[in-house]
């Protein structure tokens, strides 16, 4: 089994202090999920999740790719869209066209954001 939150994070690490830097275009994109994470991440913690579930949930056995400020798994069916820099995964139904709870019916937007829970709330789980 994989571990997609060692993945996520390292990628997330990576972007943060060699990409951003040198990138005007994510320098941007740093700025405003940060503004986004300032903004809501109170209502994000209200719906914790552990990354290594919700994939192996959603793209069981994907390692996922950067792309952008994006790190993506994607299955047939399903892309788990996490923001590197504010910590959000939302899961998107490929099908549906629209982005789901953990039960995977459609949400609303407050429904579809959740909040990854660090390594040492994994752990005590």
């Amino acid at each position: 089994m994989s571990d997609s939150k060692a993945l996520y994070s390292s990628n997330a690490k990576r972007y943060i202090e060699d990409t951003v830097p040198s990138n005007l275009v994510d320098q941007g994109r740093y700025e405003r999920s940060k503004a986004r994470e300032a903004r809501w991440n109170d209502n994000w913690k209200r719906q914790p999740v552990n990354l290594n579930e919700v994939v192996k949930q959603f793209a069981p056995g994907d390692i996922g790719h950067g792309h952008g400020v994006k790190y993506v798994f994607t299955s047939d069916r399903y892309e788990i869209r996490v923001d590197q820099v504010a910590g959000y995964p939302r899961i998107f139904d490929k099908r549906l066209k629209r982005y789901v709870k953990l039960d995977g019916k459609a949400g609303t937007n407050q429904e579809t954001h959740f909040k990854i829970l660090t390594r040492k709330e994994m752990d005590a789980q």
